[in-house]
């Protein structure tokens, strides 16, 4: 599947979902979901008699138009079939479902507030960011945390999006960040930002200092000697006193 021929078009999935009574989620058309495989090992997903997924994943319709979903919480689901897929050189699970099939077992989801710190973890501080979650979508990926997950964050924007800002970077020089080279996010399309964990001594690492005294000393002195800091910063100077 090539994801960029994919159109971005939540009408399209929303139609063809129906809610029933009992409040199961029905699908009148044959659609697929994709959820990272890694998502596994990180406890964001149970694949096997019975299947969960957190809500942070990918829903496609006729291979045509594509809608994501940001709910933090544990979702079961009921796929016809099951299968692993490579896209963009990483693993994904295609729950495919048939017209008729249940999506959902029930939309009325159970709250983990500990489920929050680990899509933080996976996402912002880790930056493994799946192919369907674009740069504007990071900094609304906790608005749901309050409600599905009882963690009282996600109100202020700002927070969420200075960590996103901080991880992604531009894809030919990851030290540049990507809101200091595009114009506006049209520019996404063409120039999609590539991501660097937060933790990254190599990239997030501002000055020497924090290179040297962070984790992975090999790779801090490295990074030191090859990107040195251009200016003394505020934290160095308060050091040397």
């Amino acid at each position: 599947m090539d994801t960029k021929k994919l159109i971005r078009d939540h009408s399209k999935i929303h139609s063809c979902l129906v809610e029933m009574p009992d409040g199961r989620l029905i699908t009148k058309k044959k659609l697929c979901i994709y959820s990272p495989v890694r998502f596994e090992e990180r406890k964001l997903s149970f694949v096997g008699l019975e299947t969960s997924i957190v809500g942070i994943y990918g829903i496609v319709l006729d291979n045509t138009y594509y809608g994501i979903s940001l709910v933090n919480a544990m979702i079961k689901i009921e796929p016809t079939a099951t299968l692993k897929v490579e896209i963009d050189g990483d693993l994904y699970y295609e729950f495919s479902f048939d017209p008729g099939a249940v999506v959902m077992s029930s939309v009325n989801l159970v709250k983990n507030d500990q489920l929050v710190y680990k899509i933080y973890d996976e996402l912002i501080s880790k930056a493994n960011i799946p192919w369907y979650i674009k740069y504007n979508d990071l900094g609304k990926i906790f608005d749901t945390a309050n409600y599905h997950a009882g963690a009282n964050i996600g109100g202020n924007h700002e927070v969420t999006e200075l960590l996103v800002s901080l991880i992604a970077r531009n894809n030919d020089d990851r030290y540049k960040y990507y809101r200091q080279t595009i114009k506006n996010l049209n520019e996404e399309e063409t120039k999609p930002p590539a991501y660097v964990s937060l933790r990254s001594v190599i990239y997030s690492a501002t000055n020497t200092t924090n290179k040297l005294a962070g984790s992975y000393f090999g790779q801090g002195v490295v990074s030191a000697l090859v990107t040195p800091a251009e200016k003394q910063e505020k934290l160095e100077k308060l050091l040397m006193l």
